[in-house]
């Protein structure tokens, strides 16, 4: 912003990673609005997969067993499901969305991963309506960036 503001400013994160600052001016009587563009926006965010180059069999598992859903053993709506990821925000309130299928899935938590610095831990419900199969996407989208797609199977 150019001008002295009075305070009482809001400043709210958009998806689109701009922030919009809405408050007082210091003159009586007045208000402003005004949109930040940070010089480097949020990279997309990245899921990892099993072969190591972000694509195919996704690194997720299931958070209680800690097994891969694999076509043997495949996620059933309702299962708790955590991965790691790149391309979140440090002590961001704002949660990603995962699709499955194309089905939204309940976000449970998002934040640091522990032990790994730079990284992020999502834990997320397989939502109900995914048509099953061995090879169902798997998409992370922060900030209005979407992730590679990796795959998860899915009964």
């Amino acid at each position: 912003m150019t001008a002295p503001r009075g305070g009482g400013q809001t400043d709210t994160l958009l998806t689109d990673g701009r922030v919009l600052i809405a408050g007082a001016n210091i003159s009586p009587n007045a208000s402003f609005a005004g949109l930040y563009n940070p010089p480097v926006l949020a990279p997309p965010p990245a899921l990892f997969s099993l072969s190591g180059d972000g694509e195919g069999q996704g690194a997720i598992w299931d958070a209680i067993t800690g097994l891969v859903p694999s076509p043997v053993m495949p996620a059933v709506a309702g299962e708790i499901l955590s991965m790691y990821t790149s391309g979140l925000r440090d002590g961001s309130v704002i949660p990603p969305q995962v699709s499955i299928g194309g089905n939204l899935a309940q976000i449970l938590y998002f934040g640091d991963a522990p032990g790994w610095p730079g990284f992020f831990q999502v834990n997320f419900r397989v939502p109900n309506g995914i048509a099953p199969g061995s090879a169902v996407p798997v998409r992370l989208t922060y900030l209005g960036r979407p992730s590679n797609e990796a795959t998860i199977a899915v009964q």
